[in-house]
């Protein structure tokens, strides 16, 4: 062998010249994996529908609408919990002559002593009698044992309250609601009734809405609503 008489800086050229060849011939198989310190974008995970499924987040509980969320149908309800923000009417009854307020939504449904006034659970009634000397006799004799006759029927209090600048006998009892239409239920109910007399009789006022259902402010409305004309 001959000595090679090359200077050492063309032998290095040469040396990395064969290595760039070699690189490149391995370059030819495939792609190479990038270098561990390399940054990488992760791809959405997807479903086997082939849709992104998205990232992964626990189940929350669902929700469902509370009462006020619910939508009210023309003011009634369905329950027999008359919303805050009802609009109340004025009905005016004509003989005998008065007007009380009631419920926007609620059917009215006049009748030769008064008028009867429903939702589907609650209800407003005005029934005028004859006018009475003693109101609280009248109660005691006549009207309570009609009550006590009914099935269901449950007195809770008797008393007389402050309404406005007048006093009225008062009645809280516990009477089921008239059956419904449909399916004949009956949903069991508080009822405050109010003796109101006046000029052309004794009305008596009867709000009823089912038990444990708090609708005293609006009830407080209706009869301090009540007018004889």
């Amino acid at each position: 062998m001959l000595p090679s008489n090359r200077p050492a800086w063309a032998a290095r050229l040469i040396a990395v010249a064969a290595s760039a060849l070699l690189v490149a011939a391995c370059g030819a198989g495939g792609p190479t994996a990038p270098p561990a310190s390399a940054t990488t974008t992760a791809l959405p995970n997807f479903s086997p529908s082939g849709s992104p499924a998205g990232p992964t987040t626990p189940a929350q509980p669902s929700e469902s609408p509370s009462k006020s969320q619910a939508p009210e149908g023309g003011g009634g309800t369905s329950s027999g919990d008359i919303p805050d923000n009802a609009v109340f009417l004025s009905y005016h009854g004509t003989t005998p002559a008065f007007s009380i307020q009631y419920v926007e939504g609620w059917q009215v449904t006049p009748q030769p002593d008064g008028v009867v006034i429903r939702d589907k659970d609650s209800s407003e009634t005005v029934a005028v009698v004859a006018a009475q000397a003693d109101v609280a006799s009248y109660v005691s004799t006549t009207d309570l044992p009609a009550l006590l006759s009914q099935a269901g029927f449950a007195l809770v209090k008797q008393d007389a309250v402050k309404v406005g600048d007048s006093r009225y006998v008062h009645l809280v009892f516990h009477l089921p609601a008239p059956p419904d239409p449909v399916t004949g239920k009956q949903v069991p109910s508080t009822v405050d009734r109010y003796y109101v007399a006046g000029p052309s009789g004794l009305a008596i006022v009867s709000l009823s809405t089912p038990d444990g259902v708090d609708n005293v402010d609006a009830f407080r409305q209706m009869i301090e609503s009540f007018r004889w004309q």
